[in-house]
């Protein structure tokens, strides 16, 4: 018993210094050890954040070095002794010139304090500047445009609808005059300026004008850009509408009187088929509404089949046939093919019709 007592009292001898020289050191202490610059742009400038830290221990703290993980972070801290009791702050400078994504960038604090060694770190997520190539990602001679595809979407009848098309001209000597090869009735443009000087930005608006034009439900474009007269490669700009019939304005009584389909059937099979001969089937359509049913647009989903409808006006309880035929040629297997209708009937201006058939394979002949 009395050796373990005397070997605890040299134990305590000899640890007493180094405990009294801890307490005698500097003990350097962060409000906070991470910052949170959040979200920012590329070209923002550099970002600066204050990390405040207090000597908490009896003797001056002496910060040495402090080093970033990343030229990107350049710290600054200060270089004269922080006396007991005293604050001080170590600035975090950020550039977030190409940083883009997210970023954590560490900070070492190597000073004379207990703890020789601090780490601070500083996060965020980098935003990346758009280049022209970004934002006008189609190239058409010294022109670039942000989009070749202009999607109008639904556009009911009689109504106008607007887009706009952003672009640069990239020439550094030449201004460019933009116009187009041909153009449909219902379609306007305005460029914006007219001409486009070098290095300038522009627009092109585009402006759709249903009620000049015969046509119904999905309709495609294909504009050919000019640019000073001249033509260019991949200079084409695809416009896609959807014109619909306007029946926001029918009344209770409108909605009455209005025409409406009836199909006998919206499927047909042909069965099994040789692929040599087209075949044909005629889908009988009837009005049963109380005003005239108007046939606006028949198509088929492939060139493979052809329509023919027997009269696009059909009076209230008549009836019309629509004789669909399919041409095998250069098909096997089994083909389904739809054949869309577009009327005025309030309640179903869209039907959709579908044929089916399962082409035989051609025999293979063998020389014996």
């Amino acid at each position: 018993m009395k050796i373990r007592i005397i070997s605890f009292i040299l134990v305590l001898a000899l640890t007493a210094p180094i405990l009294r020289g801890q307490k005698n050191t500097p003990l350097i202490t962060f409000t906070e050890k991470e910052h949170n610059f959040g979200t920012m742009k590329e070209d923002n400038g550099v970002l600066s954040h204050d990390f405040q830290f207090t000597n908490e221990g009896k003797t001056p703290l002496i910060i040495n070095e402090v080093k970033a993980s990343c030229g990107c972070t350049v710290p600054e801290w200060p270089r004269e002794p922080i006396l007991p009791g005293k604050t001080g702050s170590i600035r975090v400078n950020f550039d977030p010139k190409k940083q883009s994504g997210a970023f954590n960038k560490t900070i070492q604090v190597l000073s004379n304090a207990s703890a020789p060694q601090v780490v601070i770190s500083v996060r965020g997520v980098v935003i990346p500047v758009a280049t022209d190539a970004d934002i006008y990602k189609y190239a058409i001679g010294d022109i670039r445009i942000e989009n070749i595809y202009v999607a109008f979407g639904e556009i009911p009848k009689g109504k106008t609808k607007t887009q706009t098309l952003r672009v640069i001209n990239t020439s550094g000597d030449n201004p460019a005059t933009l116009t187009f090869k041909t153009l449909p009735p219902y379609l306007k443009y305005a460029c914006v300026p007219e001409v486009i000087g070098p290095k300038q930005e522009g627009s092109i608006k585009i402006e759709y004008l249903t009620e000049n034009m015969n046509q119904w439900d999905y309709v495609v474009d294909r504009l050919d850009l000019i640019i000073n007269g001249q033509v260019f490669p991949k200079n084409r700009i695809n416009i896609t509408a959807n014109i619909k019939e306007d029946f926001s304005a029918y009344t209770a009584e409108d909605m009455a009187k209005a025409p409406v389909v009836k199909f006998d059937k919206h499927e047909f099979n042909f069965g099994s088929i040789p692929g040599k001969a087209p075949v044909d089937h005629s889908f009988k359509l009837i009005n049963e509404g109380k005003s005239d049913l108007l046939i606006r647009k028949v198509t088929a989903s492939c060139g493979c089949t052809a329509v023919q409808p027997a009269k696009t006006v059909i009076p209230p309880g008549d009836t019309a046939l629509i004789k669909v035929q399919f041409n095998p040629a250069g098909r096997e297997g089994n083909q389904k093919k739809a054949v869309t209708i577009i009327t005025n009937d309030p309640k179903r201006s869209k039907s959709i019709l579908w044929i089916q058939a399962e082409i035989q394979r051609a025999s293979v002949k063998t020389n014996q």
